[in-house]
């Protein structure tokens, strides 16, 4: 059960289909965030599960099927956590799933390059007495780092299975499946004698399991001057936490043997890119490279495919007689869901660059830097990640704020995420800047990006200083190591969202697309300019774009972005009656350069789609849904009379 990009029906409680399927055997996976659980869920299913190099990446609970010698296994790939007894809601729906739902065995993947850190979870799982099985990932990079873990003595000081892997490079995945098999429940790992007598008085007072014992003691549930007596006036929490690192320590002191710490080459590029004065530099300097790399890569691909788009278009009409059918397909079909079909190249190229950066750990890198210009408005680094997710798609990337721990900053997150623009956004914007600038198009649409992303810092500085009057929380984030991406899970990540931009051409944009063509038909026997959707884009360039200098045209084709921005292309494309490079000719002439200008800074600005609305009013709720919706709406509008004015002087 993996999330599509538009699946905005998510919820953090378990539904019916999380129950065990009868005859087959459940394994869960568990582990930190940057632990590679994803990577070889990935792996062993066949499923192209996000994976990325930071928190929050798996937000929901995902399933699926592995083959193993003729068997059936369910596996099922819990979010990141670093405790079972976290408040976050990443932390909340893995613990949630392992005290509530039916397993057969927990896999818990470890980051063997930090063990010590990684085995406070697994303390944590033991106390649940269930079969555990422990997976020591990134096995060839401790090697490579000349440090050594001695499986063996881990088995023996867990009371478990401790398997070495690399999910990566797919090393010992067999040993991986036998130790599953051979799966069973670990030995205690006790607390000091006063934090045990507290946890037994407890289990028998109230009849508890051991963890929820200790749940119980870390939450506070129970009377405090009791708990305060046994550990002599230490707070609870505090107790606990250095309970399980003195012991996490301890541990990994016997198993593992680590050449002397020297200076890496990993330390010399963090010195540069988390310098406070080269970082923020560096990270704009990358992002622009991206942009180069995208266009100059895609860009020419978007052309081929939109050429033999029209070619087929051609073909296909050239024998039809001329009628409704014939206009369907050659304008709706091919002029409007083609139109939409020959970026994919380009979206393609986007997520592979951008897979690239998530996958070599620079992201969380890159939400470190942000941490202090973001505080500024309201926001912190964890923030950014959710950010960075909305280029991609607005829907994941507002549940993903799930992993913000603060719940004013996850509410404000939520609520400037549509301003950021989508990879729906990008094909419009690029036909339109080529349409109005040529060969500076690239220029103008990295400019409606950083436009699109002020705006969104702008109205996140207005809902924390007007609506939540409160400064954000203190943000820390553990640095994964720097990585050389995996081509093939890069390509096959960037493949599946690409995928999802697909599905949408074919059911969203066609819809829209038919539904546009029918209005735009009808009634029958009438010019262009009388038909239902000529009658509607008049009546809104008339009125309420009337300051902005749109024309019909254009006014109608921003009604269909409201079910999906790539539907506008679709729609100009029909309107104009051209696809690919005659449709860049064709807008060259239809748009003045100041209503075009305008055009584009409202098209990038203006309300979400319906998904993304559906998924806000999830995550925030219909009042503050219609709040967010009103003050985009006003933002896109009154910024984009001053664009058409300003760039009238300019133009003129």
């Amino acid at each position: 059960m993996s999330m599509s990009c538009h699946d905005a029906s998510g919820d953090d409680t378990l539904n019916a289909d999380a129950k065990v399927s009868s005859g087959i055997k459940r394994i869960v996976l568990v582990g930190n965030p940057n632990c590679g659980k994803s990577t070889l869920f990935n792996l062993i299913t066949g499923m192209s599960v996000h994976v990325g190099n930071w928190p929050g990446v798996t937000v929901d609970v995902k399933m699926a099927q592995w083959k193993v010698n003729g068997e059936i296994w369910e596996v099922v790939d819990l979010p990141g956590s670093y405790s079972l007894l976290g408040k976050n809601a990443d932390e909340q729906v893995t613990s949630s799933f392992l005290l509530s739902q039916e397993y057969d065995v927990i896999l818990n993947v470890v980051d063997s390059t930090s063990l010590e850190r990684s085995l406070m979870l697994t303390l944590e799982l033991l106390d649940l007495q269930k079969p555990l099985v422990v997976a020591l990932n990134f096995i060839d990079e401790l090697e490579k780092s000349g440090a050594t873990v001695d499986a063996e003595k881990l088995s023996e000081e867990l009371g478990l299975p401790v398997v070495l892997i690399s999910a990566l490079k797919g090393i010992n995945i067999d040993g991986l499946k036998q130790a599953l098999k051979n799966a069973r429940v670990p030995k205690l790992v006790p607390f000091n004698r006063s934090l045990e007598n507290l946890i037994a008085t407890l289990q028998n007072k109230d009849s508890l399991g051991r963890f929820e014992a200790i749940s119980t003691i870390s939450n506070e549930q129970t009377d405090m001057d009791e708990i305060m007596g046994h550990l002599d006036g230490l707070h609870p929490q505090e107790h606990i936490a250095m309970e399980r690192y003195r012991k996490a320590h301890q541990i990994a002191t016997v198993v593992m043997k680590k050449l002397p710490e020297k200076w890496k080459w990993s330390d010399m590029l963090d010195h540069v890119l988390l310098h406070p004065l080269v970082g923020i530099p560096t990270f704009v300097i990358i992002l622009y490279l991206l942009f180069k790399i995208i266009f100059a890569v895609g860009q020419p691909l978007t052309d081929l495919v939109a050429e033999a788009i029209s070619w087929l278009s051609a073909v296909v009409t050239a024998y039809l007689p001329s009628g409704l059918i014939k206009d369907f397909i050659q304008n709706a079909l091919f002029g409007g869901v083609g139109n939409v079909i020959s970026f994919v190249p380009l979206v393609f190229v986007m997520f592979f660059t951008v897979g690239l950066l998530e996958n070599s750990g620079y992201m969380a890198r890159a939400s470190l830097i942000m941490d202090r210009p973001l505080s500024r408005f309201g926001l912190s680094g964890k923030s950014f990640i959710s950010l960075i997710l909305g280029f991609g798609c607005n829907v994941p990337a507002i549940l993903s704020t799930r992993a913000i721990d603060d719940p004013v900053e996850r509410k404000i997150a939520s609520m400037v995420i549509p301003l950021i623009p989508c990879n729906a956004r990008l094909p419009v914007l690029t036909v339109l800047g080529a349409a109005l600038f040529g060969p500076r198009a690239l220029g103008v649409v990295l400019f409606c990006y950083v436009l699109s992303v002020f705006f969104s810092l702008l109205l996140a500085f207005a809902f924390r200083s007007v609506a939540f009057k409160r400064m954000p929380t203190f943000f820390a984030l553990e640095m994964p190591p720097y990585r050389m991406p995996s081509l093939k899970m890069t390509t096959k990540l960037a493949w599946f969202r690409t995928k999802d931009f697909l599905h949408k051409a074919f059911t969203v944009v066609l819809l829209a697309t038919v539904v546009f063509w029918i209005l735009l038909t009808f009634p029958l026997g009438e010019d262009l300019s009388q038909s239902y959707v000529a009658r509607i884009g008049m009546f809104l360039s008339q009125t309420v774009f009337k300051p902005l200098g749109f024309n019909w045209q254009m006014s109608s084709a921003l009604l269909m972005g409201l079910a999906a921005k790539e539907a506008v292309l679709s729609s100009l494309g029909q309107l104009y009656q051209a696809s690919g490079s005659a449709l860049v000719s064709t807008l060259s002439g239809a748009f003045s350069v100041p209503s075009g200008i305008a055009f584009m800074v409202f098209f990038v600005l203006y309300v979400p789609c319906i998904a993304t609305l559906a998924a806000l009013r999830k995550e925030v709720g219909v009042k503050w849904t219609v709040v967010q919706l009103l003050v985009q709406l006003i933002v896109a509008y009154l910024v984009s009379i001053g664009a058409y004015y300003l760039s009238y002087l300019l133009f003129a």
